[in-house]
């Protein structure tokens, strides 16, 4: 009878599931996704299709690997609002694939198959925003990290180097990803120490299979050496990064979703309950799930994002826990069942309300500018908002001015930039006409008092129309070229009639 249950469970929560991914996929196609991350990486891996090279040639403060990941679909949809939706559905096959982890992690080693499910419901809908539909670095990392343990896992049950090697690629992979990695990387560092303490690992598969990461690492490292960036690259992702939790003061931490409360909450009580009586993979993840609860929770998460790993993390510790009570009292499962088919109810009554309004919309700003705008054009992000897709940058550090720049003028990577002699230098086709304020004073209250840029009237006046929209300007039609061009030799597009 029991048997018969479990099936039956499995498959009520299964249909979830898959209700739950189309829902995922559904909201992509139309509601959209114009969130200012997703437009900067999606320029970024534009300008890496184009043959940039980051930190030689525009300025970026991440790690390069999910540029060149989504590059293809960026380029095969090159100046066409689809490469958004292309990376954001590259996003939620990431989710999908964690998803598929989680359960075999359960189903392999912690529990069974029903506590596969189980966990991986709980990590199904993390936020009513769905903001593993939105193409951040974060998504990938928790995706990498997760499959990484899995194949950790597989090593320590069957001694394959195989998999070894896999698990420390993709934990590089996350590292790669994002630099936030490295703080819970560090945290399986000393796992794998103790495993290799315990006998359960050996160090001479360490060394071999930590030696093709580390490989590629050095040869990217000898890179940017070559183009004279490494140094760079080191200040814009390490040092200027160092800097950014002090920016966002007061507004440092940010509280989980309720959806993540549930499964945090069930997480701590596996951690108390079956550290010491679970076996070596329950141990393990009740490790690592409460070395990044203290990061997220006293370091810094000043967005929902930054809960990705934590999230998924604490969804197999949940997963765990409801597996253990359900064996006691069966009746819970049917609580369990109905939580997630009322939060499946809420969601779908939420996202079938969204309709899509077009273009100029769906897609933030970033949809109208790319309808105002040819490939020969430029355009200027504006303060806080981000709207720049395929068009060219007037600066080297080409968004979140305000941020990014005050703070890489302070650690001297260059003084900021007079953005009216750029405009009037390379006259952007869209440009922000408002105050860009320093967001270092602007997170303490001080917001219209410390303006790092501002463009003035009297240019406004001379050169551009207001679009009525976001303080967005476009440049009027007598300070215009046309006959856009591609260039052979450059190989970009340039206008032939030059200002």
């Amino acid at each position: 009878m029991r048997n018969k249950i479990e099936q039956i469970v499995r498959v009520i929560l299964g249909l979830y599931l898959t209700f739950c991914v189309g829902l995922l996929y559904w909201a992509i196609i139309y509601s959209g996704s114009g969130d200012g991350d997703t437009i900067e990486h999606v320029h970024s891996s534009w300008l890496v299709w184009r043959g940039k090279i980051p930190y030689v040639d525009f300025f970026q403060h991440h790690n390069p690997l999910l540029w060149y990941i989504a590059a293809p679909f960026v380029g095969y949809y090159e100046y066409s609002l689809h490469a958004v939706d292309a990376v954001n559905m590259l996003t939620a096959t990431a989710s999908l694939i964690m998803l598929v982890y989680i359960y075999r992690i359960h189903k392999d080693f912690l529990t069974d198959k029903l506590g596969g499910v189980i966990a991986a419901a709980f990590c199904v809908l993390p936020h009513n925003s769905l903001f593993n539909k939105d193409f951040k670095p974060d998504n990938f990392m928790a995706a990498t990290l997760v499959v990484g343990i899995y194949y950790l896992f597989r090593y320590i049950q069957d001694k394959r180097i195989w998999a070894l090697t896999i698990s420390f690629l993709l934990f590089f992979a996350s590292f790669m990803l994002t630099q936030k990695a490295a703080l819970i990387l560090i945290g399986i560092g000393a796992i794998i120490i103790w495993q290799i303490k315990e006998q359960k690992v050996k160090l001479n598969d360490c060394i071999i299979s930590g030696s093709l990461p580390l490989m590629i690492f050095i040869a990217y490292m000898a890179f940017l050496y070559y183009e004279d960036s490494l140094m760079m690259y080191i200040k814009a992702n390490y040092e200027l990064n160092s800097h950014i939790p002090d920016v966002f003061y007061t507004r440092r931490f940010i509280h989980p979703s309720y959806e993540m409360f549930v499964p945090i909450l069930l997480a701590i009580y596996a951690m108390v309950k079956y550290v010491y009586r679970g076996n070596i993979y329950i141990k393990i993840c009740c490790i690592i799930f409460m070395m990044e609860y203290i990061i997220r929770m006293y370091y810094f998460t000043p967005f929902i994002y930054y809960y990705a790993f934590l999230h998924a993390i604490a969804s197999i510790m949940a997963g765990v826990t409801i597996s253990e009570i359900v064996k006691k009292k069966e009746w819970i499962i049917w609580i369990v069942v109905i939580y997630f088919l009322g939060l499946g109810g809420i969601y779908g009554n939420i996202y079938r309300q969204r309709i899509t309004v077009g273009d100029d919309f769906k897609y933030g700003a970033s949809g109208l500018v790319l309808r105002l705008t040819n490939p020969c054009d430029y355009v200027l992000n504006g303060y806080r908002i981000g709207y720049n897709l395929f068009n060219k940058d007037v600066d080297y550090i080409w968004n979140l001015q305000g941020q990014i720049d005050v703070i890489a003028a302070t650690i001297g990577i260059r003084p900021t930039s007079d953005l009216e002699s750029l405009i009037r230098k390379y006259r952007p086709k869209i440009i922000y006409g408002g105050n860009y304020y320093d967001t270092y004073r602007e997170y303490r209250g001080e917001i219209g008092v410390h303006p790092i840029h501002w463009i003035s009237q009297q240019l406004l006046d001379e050169m551009y129309i207001s679009l009525n929209r976001d303080n967005l300007y476009i440049l009027k039609p007598e300070y215009q070229s046309h006959n856009c061009q591609y260039n052979i030799r450059t190989k970009s597009y340039e206008y032939i009639d030059k200002h």
